[in-house]
Protein backbone atom coordinates (compact mmCIF):
# COMPACT_ATOMS: atom_id res chain seq x y z
CA UNK A 1 0.00 0.00 0.00
CA UNK A 2 2.87 2.45 0.94
CA UNK A 3 4.66 1.43 -2.48
CA UNK A 4 1.62 2.54 -4.11
CA UNK A 5 1.47 5.66 -2.57
CA UNK A 6 4.93 6.30 -3.14
CA UNK A 7 4.50 5.96 -6.48
CA UNK A 8 1.25 7.79 -7.38
CA UNK A 9 2.60 10.62 -5.24
CA UNK A 10 5.63 10.70 -7.30
CA UNK A 11 3.67 10.28 -10.67
CA UNK A 12 1.43 13.48 -9.41
CA UNK A 13 4.63 15.49 -8.95
CA UNK A 14 6.03 14.74 -12.04
CA UNK A 15 3.26 15.74 -14.51
CA UNK A 16 2.98 18.60 -12.12
CA UNK A 17 6.31 19.69 -12.37
CA UNK A 18 5.73 18.91 -16.18
CA UNK A 19 2.62 20.97 -16.24
CA UNK A 20 4.77 23.85 -14.82
CA UNK A 21 7.63 23.51 -17.39
CA UNK A 22 5.54 23.72 -20.44
CA UNK A 23 3.77 26.92 -18.45
CA UNK A 24 7.13 28.43 -18.12
CA UNK A 25 7.84 27.76 -22.10
CA UNK A 26 4.76 28.87 -23.10
CA UNK A 27 5.75 32.10 -20.87
CA UNK A 28 8.99 32.60 -22.84
CA UNK A 29 7.62 31.80 -26.21
CA UNK A 30 4.56 34.17 -25.68
CA UNK A 31 6.22 37.62 -27.05
CA UNK A 32 5.02 41.19 -25.94
CA UNK A 33 4.18 44.33 -27.72
CA UNK A 34 3.09 48.07 -26.24
CA UNK A 35 1.65 50.69 -28.40
CA UNK A 36 1.73 54.30 -27.33
CA UNK A 37 -1.03 56.03 -29.85
CA UNK A 38 -1.29 59.43 -31.32
CA UNK A 39 -3.98 60.66 -29.02
CA UNK A 40 -7.88 58.26 -28.59
CA UNK A 41 -10.15 61.03 -29.68
CA UNK A 42 -12.29 59.89 -32.30
CA UNK A 43 -13.88 56.73 -33.77
CA UNK A 44 -11.07 55.97 -35.69
CA UNK A 45 -8.00 55.89 -33.40
CA UNK A 46 -10.26 53.90 -29.82
CA UNK A 47 -11.51 51.35 -32.74
CA UNK A 48 -7.55 50.56 -34.03
CA UNK A 49 -6.35 50.43 -30.76
CA UNK A 50 -9.13 47.95 -29.69
CA UNK A 51 -8.67 45.99 -32.43
CA UNK A 52 -5.07 46.20 -32.57
CA UNK A 53 -5.27 44.21 -28.98
CA UNK A 54 -7.53 41.75 -30.16
CA UNK A 55 -5.61 40.89 -33.43
CA UNK A 56 -2.15 40.68 -31.77
CA UNK A 57 -3.96 38.44 -28.38
CA UNK A 58 -5.49 36.46 -31.38
CA UNK A 59 -1.92 35.92 -32.71
CA UNK A 60 -0.57 34.85 -28.96
CA UNK A 61 0.85 37.88 -28.33
CA UNK A 62 0.63 40.23 -25.07
CA UNK A 63 -0.67 43.16 -26.25
CA UNK A 64 -1.54 46.47 -24.66
CA UNK A 65 -1.68 50.06 -25.44
CA UNK A 66 -1.45 53.35 -23.90
CA UNK A 67 -2.57 56.70 -24.68
CA UNK A 68 -0.73 59.44 -26.07
CA UNK A 69 -2.78 62.40 -25.54
CA UNK A 70 -1.33 63.89 -28.18
CA UNK A 71 1.23 65.20 -26.36
CA UNK A 72 5.07 64.54 -26.75
CA UNK A 73 5.59 64.54 -23.20
CA UNK A 74 3.07 61.98 -22.22
CA UNK A 75 4.16 59.28 -25.14
CA UNK A 76 7.68 59.62 -23.90
CA UNK A 77 6.53 58.60 -20.16
CA UNK A 78 4.30 55.99 -21.90
CA UNK A 79 7.37 55.12 -24.03
CA UNK A 80 9.48 54.93 -20.62
CA UNK A 81 7.07 52.43 -18.89
CA UNK A 82 6.79 50.18 -21.73
CA UNK A 83 10.34 49.28 -22.00
CA UNK A 84 10.82 49.49 -18.04
CA UNK A 85 8.46 46.40 -18.75
CA UNK A 86 10.61 44.91 -20.93
CA UNK A 87 7.99 44.29 -24.22
CA UNK A 88 9.39 42.81 -27.27
CA UNK A 89 7.92 45.43 -29.84
CA UNK A 90 6.99 49.13 -29.05
CA UNK A 91 5.04 50.89 -31.45
CA UNK A 92 5.15 54.27 -31.38
CA UNK A 93 2.39 56.46 -33.03
CA UNK A 94 4.51 59.87 -32.48
CA UNK A 95 2.89 63.49 -32.43
CA UNK A 96 6.41 64.98 -32.65
CA UNK A 97 9.05 62.59 -33.71
CA UNK A 98 12.07 64.32 -33.11
CA UNK A 99 11.26 64.43 -29.59
CA UNK A 100 11.55 60.78 -29.55
CA UNK A 101 14.68 60.35 -30.26
CA UNK A 102 15.84 59.49 -26.47
CA UNK A 103 13.38 57.12 -25.50
CA UNK A 104 13.65 55.00 -29.44
CA UNK A 105 17.50 54.87 -28.24
CA UNK A 106 16.38 53.49 -24.79
CA UNK A 107 14.56 50.30 -26.05
CA UNK A 108 17.16 49.58 -28.84
CA UNK A 109 19.58 49.80 -26.26
CA UNK A 110 17.58 47.22 -24.32
CA UNK A 111 16.77 44.96 -27.30
CA UNK A 112 13.31 46.19 -27.88
CA UNK A 113 12.23 46.20 -31.37
CA UNK A 114 10.84 49.62 -32.35
CA UNK A 115 7.83 49.74 -35.28
CA UNK A 116 7.38 53.74 -36.20
CA UNK A 117 3.65 54.20 -36.99
CA UNK A 118 2.25 56.99 -39.46
CA UNK A 119 4.74 59.26 -38.13
CA UNK A 120 8.89 59.01 -39.15
CA UNK A 121 11.38 59.12 -36.67
CA UNK A 122 15.00 58.99 -36.93
CA UNK A 123 15.37 55.57 -36.20
CA UNK A 124 13.22 52.34 -36.24
CA UNK A 125 13.32 48.82 -36.97
CA UNK A 126 10.37 49.12 -38.92
CA UNK A 127 8.69 52.09 -40.55
CA UNK A 128 4.43 51.91 -41.30
CA UNK A 129 3.46 55.23 -43.17
CA UNK A 130 1.41 56.46 -45.93
CA UNK A 131 2.66 58.89 -48.96
CA UNK A 132 0.98 62.00 -47.32
CA UNK A 133 1.80 63.59 -50.90
CA UNK A 134 0.28 60.65 -52.49
CA UNK A 135 -2.81 60.82 -50.08
CA UNK A 136 -3.21 64.26 -50.95
CA UNK A 137 -2.77 63.58 -54.63
CA UNK A 138 -5.84 60.57 -54.49
CA UNK A 139 -8.27 62.95 -52.80
CA UNK A 140 -7.81 65.59 -55.72
CA UNK A 141 -8.25 63.06 -58.32
CA UNK A 142 -11.54 61.79 -56.25
CA UNK A 143 -12.70 65.82 -55.94
CA UNK A 144 -11.60 66.19 -59.77
CA UNK A 145 -13.39 63.49 -60.97
CA UNK A 146 -16.62 64.74 -59.32
CA UNK A 147 -15.76 68.49 -60.56
CA UNK A 148 -15.53 67.60 -63.90
CA UNK A 149 -18.53 65.19 -63.72
CA UNK A 150 -20.44 68.25 -61.98
CA UNK A 151 -19.42 71.02 -64.30
CA UNK A 152 -18.67 68.85 -67.45
CA UNK A 153 -20.29 72.29 -69.29
CA UNK A 154 -18.19 74.90 -67.43
CA UNK A 155 -14.85 76.85 -69.19
CA UNK A 156 -12.38 74.98 -67.99
CA UNK A 157 -10.37 76.22 -64.86
CA UNK A 158 -13.72 78.50 -63.71
CA UNK A 159 -14.98 76.18 -60.75
CA UNK A 160 -13.54 77.99 -57.75
CA UNK A 161 -11.95 75.65 -55.15
CA UNK A 162 -11.10 76.80 -51.54
CA UNK A 163 -8.56 74.77 -49.64
CA UNK A 164 -8.70 74.74 -45.44
CA UNK A 165 -4.97 73.56 -44.55
CA UNK A 166 -3.52 73.27 -40.53
CA UNK A 167 0.21 73.61 -41.25
CA UNK A 168 1.67 72.84 -37.69
CA UNK A 169 2.62 69.22 -38.29
CA UNK A 170 4.50 68.02 -41.30
CA UNK A 171 2.07 65.99 -42.60
CA UNK A 172 -0.34 69.47 -42.76
CA UNK A 173 2.43 71.02 -44.67
CA UNK A 174 2.85 68.20 -47.61
CA UNK A 175 -0.71 67.30 -47.69
CA UNK A 176 -1.85 71.56 -48.17
CA UNK A 177 1.38 72.21 -51.07
CA UNK A 178 -0.67 68.74 -52.93
CA UNK A 179 -3.95 70.13 -52.22
CA UNK A 180 -3.61 73.59 -53.78
CA UNK A 181 -2.28 72.11 -56.99
CA UNK A 182 -6.13 70.93 -57.95
CA UNK A 183 -6.04 72.40 -61.22
CA UNK A 184 -3.62 69.64 -62.36
CA UNK A 185 -6.23 66.96 -61.61
CA UNK A 186 -8.98 68.87 -62.88
CA UNK A 187 -10.13 70.45 -65.99
CA UNK A 188 -12.78 72.47 -64.70
CA UNK A 189 -11.52 73.13 -61.11
CA UNK A 190 -9.91 76.87 -60.41
CA UNK A 191 -7.73 76.80 -57.27
CA UNK A 192 -9.08 80.35 -55.10
CA UNK A 193 -7.71 80.47 -51.68
CA UNK A 194 -5.73 78.33 -48.99
CA UNK A 195 -7.59 79.26 -45.38
CA UNK A 196 -4.91 78.31 -43.06
CA UNK A 197 -6.48 77.18 -39.93
CA UNK A 198 -4.30 77.35 -36.36
CA UNK A 199 -6.41 73.93 -35.45
CA UNK A 200 -7.87 71.14 -37.31
CA UNK A 201 -10.53 70.50 -35.15
CA UNK A 202 -14.62 70.32 -36.34
CA UNK A 203 -14.94 73.89 -34.69
CA UNK A 204 -12.40 75.61 -35.74
CA UNK A 205 -13.48 74.24 -40.00
CA UNK A 206 -16.81 75.76 -39.16
CA UNK A 207 -15.29 79.06 -37.75
CA UNK A 208 -12.94 79.24 -40.85
CA UNK A 209 -15.80 78.69 -43.63
CA UNK A 210 -18.04 81.48 -41.57
CA UNK A 211 -15.72 84.32 -41.94
CA UNK A 212 -14.59 83.06 -45.73
CA UNK A 213 -17.91 82.24 -47.31
CA UNK A 214 -19.61 85.58 -46.92
CA UNK A 215 -17.19 87.05 -48.97
CA UNK A 216 -16.32 84.33 -51.14
CA UNK A 217 -20.13 82.87 -51.94
CA UNK A 218 -19.18 81.91 -55.42
CA UNK A 219 -17.07 78.93 -53.71
CA UNK A 220 -18.13 75.65 -54.75
CA UNK A 221 -15.67 72.88 -53.93
CA UNK A 222 -13.63 72.54 -50.72
CA UNK A 223 -10.73 70.71 -50.16
CA UNK A 224 -8.78 69.48 -46.75
CA UNK A 225 -6.42 66.85 -45.43
CA UNK A 226 -8.56 66.93 -42.01
CA UNK A 227 -10.98 65.56 -41.56
CA UNK A 228 -12.46 67.86 -38.41
CA UNK A 229 -12.25 70.78 -40.47
CA UNK A 230 -14.00 68.90 -43.50
CA UNK A 231 -16.73 68.02 -40.61
CA UNK A 232 -16.89 72.17 -39.43
CA UNK A 233 -16.79 72.94 -43.48
CA UNK A 234 -20.29 70.31 -43.68
CA UNK A 235 -21.66 71.53 -40.47
CA UNK A 236 -21.79 75.37 -41.79
CA UNK A 237 -23.89 74.48 -44.87
CA UNK A 238 -26.15 72.10 -43.26
CA UNK A 239 -26.90 74.67 -40.07
CA UNK A 240 -30.34 75.90 -40.01
CA UNK A 241 -28.62 79.47 -40.48
CA UNK A 242 -26.43 78.21 -44.01
CA UNK A 243 -26.37 80.93 -46.83
CA UNK A 244 -26.59 77.39 -49.22
CA UNK A 245 -29.80 75.09 -49.12
CA UNK A 246 -29.01 73.69 -52.57
CA UNK A 247 -26.20 71.50 -52.84
CA UNK A 248 -26.18 69.71 -56.36
CA UNK A 249 -23.14 72.07 -57.13
CA UNK A 250 -21.36 72.07 -54.00
CA UNK A 251 -18.45 69.40 -52.74
CA UNK A 252 -16.29 68.93 -49.90
CA UNK A 253 -14.01 66.57 -49.54
CA UNK A 254 -11.77 65.42 -46.88
CA UNK A 255 -8.61 63.18 -45.84
CA UNK A 256 -8.96 60.31 -43.12
CA UNK A 257 -12.36 59.91 -41.20
CA UNK A 258 -14.83 57.32 -40.02
CA UNK A 259 -18.56 56.10 -40.40
CA UNK A 260 -19.74 59.68 -39.37
CA UNK A 261 -18.46 60.62 -41.73
CA UNK A 262 -19.38 58.22 -44.25
CA UNK A 263 -22.62 59.27 -43.12
CA UNK A 264 -22.77 62.50 -44.12
CA UNK A 265 -21.23 61.16 -47.35
CA UNK A 266 -24.19 58.64 -47.79
CA UNK A 267 -26.38 61.76 -47.03
CA UNK A 268 -25.14 63.22 -49.83
CA UNK A 269 -26.90 61.22 -52.28
CA UNK A 270 -30.34 62.39 -51.19
CA UNK A 271 -29.08 66.37 -51.63
CA UNK A 272 -29.05 66.35 -47.73
CA UNK A 273 -25.42 67.27 -47.41
CA UNK A 274 -22.64 68.52 -49.46
CA UNK A 275 -20.02 66.31 -47.91
CA UNK A 276 -18.64 63.53 -51.38
CA UNK A 277 -16.06 61.59 -50.12
CA UNK A 278 -12.99 61.08 -48.14
CA UNK A 279 -10.37 58.82 -48.44
CA UNK A 280 -8.13 57.22 -45.88
CA UNK A 281 -5.36 54.88 -45.59
CA UNK A 282 -6.80 51.02 -44.89
CA UNK A 283 -9.59 50.01 -42.68
CA UNK A 284 -8.98 49.81 -38.85
CA UNK A 285 -9.04 45.60 -39.63
CA UNK A 286 -6.50 46.11 -42.82
CA UNK A 287 -4.28 47.93 -40.29
CA UNK A 288 -4.01 45.89 -37.19
CA UNK A 289 -3.44 42.88 -39.44
CA UNK A 290 -0.62 44.61 -40.96
CA UNK A 291 0.54 45.49 -37.75
CA UNK A 292 0.59 41.98 -36.76
CA UNK A 293 2.12 41.21 -40.08
CA UNK A 294 5.34 43.58 -39.10
CA UNK A 295 5.56 42.85 -35.40
CA UNK A 296 5.89 38.90 -36.19
CA UNK A 297 7.81 39.83 -39.09
CA UNK A 298 10.55 41.18 -37.37
CA UNK A 299 11.19 39.15 -34.36
CA UNK A 300 11.06 36.00 -36.53
CA UNK A 301 13.84 38.23 -39.04
CA UNK A 302 11.34 37.49 -42.05
CA UNK A 303 11.09 41.53 -41.98
CA UNK A 304 14.45 43.33 -42.63
CA UNK A 305 15.31 45.74 -40.00
CA UNK A 306 14.40 49.38 -41.95
CA UNK A 307 11.38 47.79 -43.88
CA UNK A 308 9.18 50.52 -44.68
CA UNK A 309 5.80 49.52 -45.10
CA UNK A 310 3.43 51.84 -47.12
CA UNK A 311 0.05 52.35 -46.53
CA UNK A 312 -2.81 51.61 -49.29
CA UNK A 313 -5.67 53.87 -49.81
CA UNK A 314 -9.59 53.21 -49.17
CA UNK A 315 -12.16 55.59 -51.53
CA UNK A 316 -15.23 56.56 -49.73
CA UNK A 317 -17.74 58.39 -52.11
CA UNK A 318 -21.70 57.98 -53.09
CA UNK A 319 -20.21 54.73 -55.23
CA UNK A 320 -18.29 53.21 -52.69
CA UNK A 321 -20.07 54.19 -49.08
CA UNK A 322 -22.72 51.29 -48.31
CA UNK A 323 -19.89 49.06 -49.16
CA UNK A 324 -17.26 50.91 -46.58
CA UNK A 325 -20.40 50.92 -43.98
CA UNK A 326 -21.25 47.47 -44.16
CA UNK A 327 -17.43 46.22 -44.28
CA UNK A 328 -15.08 48.96 -43.16
CA UNK A 329 -13.25 48.97 -46.00
CA UNK A 330 -13.34 49.57 -49.98
CA UNK A 331 -11.82 47.14 -52.54
CA UNK A 332 -14.16 47.60 -55.44
CA UNK A 333 -12.57 50.75 -56.41
CA UNK A 334 -8.30 51.69 -56.47
CA UNK A 335 -6.40 55.22 -57.14
CA UNK A 336 -6.51 53.43 -60.65
CA UNK A 337 -10.07 54.20 -61.24
CA UNK A 338 -9.16 57.69 -60.83
CA UNK A 339 -6.72 58.17 -63.49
Amino acid sequence: MKKALSILLATIMMLTMASAMTLSVSAEEKKSVGFVTFGLGGDFFQQLADRYVEVMTEAGWDATYEDGQFDPNVQMEKCENYIAMGVDVLVIWSVAPEAMDGVIQQAMDAGIKVIAFVAETSQYDVLMVSDDADLADNLCKMAAKWIDETFADAEDHSVPVAVLSCRTAETGVVQADELIKIEEFSQKAKFQQEIECEDENMDTGLAAVENFFPANPDTQVFLTAHSGLGLGINNYFTAMSSPVTDYSNMGVFAINGDSTMADLIKSSVDGASPLRGMVLTGSVDDTANELRQMCEGIMDGSVEEGHVQKAGTMFVNADTVDEYLETGTVTSVTAEDFE
